[in-house]
């Protein structure tokens, strides 16, 4: 199958290191607050340990009462980490058969700023539906990233001014 990706980078006004201690275990409910028909996440559960090493998963909730289950595929402080998304519940379960997500969190030399990028990507069930799955990676998955990381940027920059 092929697969659709999105892409969005910000700079955060933190350490390296705080940036990616903050994000990784971050709140979901707190950044995904919902995108056009785009669910919010409600919250997790079944989490096998500590968001800090490949292997842990959880089941993530969402706001229309469909969930997925995600798994840390690497983790590699304070640079990267990896997750897989599948097992979907909902409407997507018909569309896609996972994503996979991506962060890469690298220092600003002259600013110690930390410079961030976030991949996404869904991988569709059939190639009928793939012009669908891009359609919604392009349009509406890319402006939910837009949104979460704007979000997760002010979270970073308000406990790093502490």
């Amino acid at each position: 199958m092929r697969s659709t990706s999105a892409e969005v980078q910000t700079t955060v006004h933190a350490p390296l290191e705080k940036a990616f201690a903050h994000i990784v275990p971050i709140n979901l409910a707190s950044i995904f607050t919902g995108y056009g028909p785009l669910p919010a996440v409600s919250g997790t559960k079944d989490q096998t340990g500590p968001w800090d090493g490949a292997g842990q998963t959880r089941t993530v909730l969402l706001s229309d009462g469909s969930s997925a289950q995600e798994a840390l595929m690497a983790y590699q402080f304070p640079s990267h980490f990896a997750y897989t998304v599948s097992g979907f519940t909902g409407i997507l379960r018909f569309l896609a058969k996972e994503a996979r997500g991506e962060w890469w969190f690298e220092r600003e030399p002259v600013t110690q700023a930390t410079a961030i990028r976030w991949r996404y990507e869904f991988i569709s069930r059939t190639p009928v539906l793939e012009p669908i799955v891009c359609f919604i990676t392009q349009r509406l998955w890319k402006g939910y990233m837009r949104k979460a990381l704007s979000m997760s940027k002010a979270q970073v920059e308000s406990i790093a001014s502490v």
